[in-house]
């Protein structure tokens, strides 16, 4: 028996026309979400409760999380979140969706309580935690005027009830980038195997070089520089950073080989080269 899919291609086929290529689902990200790393790429750093970024052109970024950063798991509660929710977020100010059908998606055990638990964590980490830029540009003026406070999450209403839907209440700043178009697509299905793989590291440099690249064919950064737009200044530390970029940042940047990126190479002076195709 022939699915409605298959049967349509026959269909078409027999009529002479081309297949329509599929279209893959995506899951809108606020771009701020893909530059700034918000979220930690280990549970041992997730005890970490202050970020600073200082870019190579004066301006800054600094995440305050008093109850630690979110954890490893979190990107992928985000990802369901704004993919389930993308239609009411560009109309209103929240979105629900049940914890049970975020782990669900994300092959997490529902009915393991401790599960459970660990959202609550993370959630409630994502909540306080507070961000500070002025790398954000007056949409008028293009400059770098202000210095911006905002958070994701503005409010949250969690059910008690597993299957019953919790609320999220995104920050107006969020919401305002989100609907102006500031915002990266990226693959949902490579994000959530990314998610229960538990490459937190991998997802967030898949969204952040894909909005550096843009559309260039090749993306130049100091190598020093890009540890510490992504939060990994302490890697450059001229002791074993070879060591550390081997088990860390090279492993997760070949995840996204024909993804992201076709190849990323080194070269003698300092520099990393992202090749995105020939």
């Amino acid at each position: 028996m022939t699915t409605s899919q298959e049967a349509k291609a026959i269909t078409r086929q027999s009529l002479g026309l081309p297949p329509v290529e599929e279209i893959k689902p995506t899951v809108p990200v606020e771009a701020h979400v893909c530059d700034f790393p918000i979220w930690s790429y280990s549970k041992l750093r997730s005890t970490a409760t202050l970020l600073k970024i200082a870019y190579e052109d004066g301006s800054f970024f600094t995440l305050d999380a008093p109850k630690g950063m979110p954890g490893p798991s979190f990107p992928g509660y985000l990802d369901c979140m704004l993919f389930f929710g993308q239609k009411d977020l560009f109309l209103k100010e929240h979105t629900s969706i049940s914890v049970y059908q975020i782990f669900q998606t994300l092959r997490i055990d529902p009915t393991d309580g401790r599960n459970y638990e660990y959202f609550r964590r993370d959630m409630r980490r994502a909540f306080y935690m507070g961000l500070e830029t002025d790398r954000l540009r007056n949409p008028v003026t293009g400059q770098r005027s202000h210095v911006r406070y905002f958070r994701v999450l503005q409010t949250m209403e969690l059910a008690k009830s597993r299957r019953e839907v919790s609320t999220f209440y995104f920050d107006p700043l969020f919401l305002a980038s989100l609907r102006a178009g500031y915002l990266k697509r990226l693959d949902f299905d490579f994000c959530l195997h990314l998610d229960r793989q538990g490459e937190a590291l991998a997802r967030f440099l898949y969204g952040h070089l894909l909005k550096r690249i843009g559309e260039k064919s090749i993306y130049q950064r100091r190598l020093t520089g890009f540890l510490n737009d992504i939060g990994f200044s302490q890697v450059t530390e001229p002791k074993r950073i070879t060591e550390r970029l081997k088990r860390t940042v090279f492993p997760a940047l070949d995840l996204l080989k024909g993804e992201a990126i076709r190849s990323y190479e080194l070269d003698g002076e300092g520099n990393i080269f992202f090749i995105t195709r020939d």
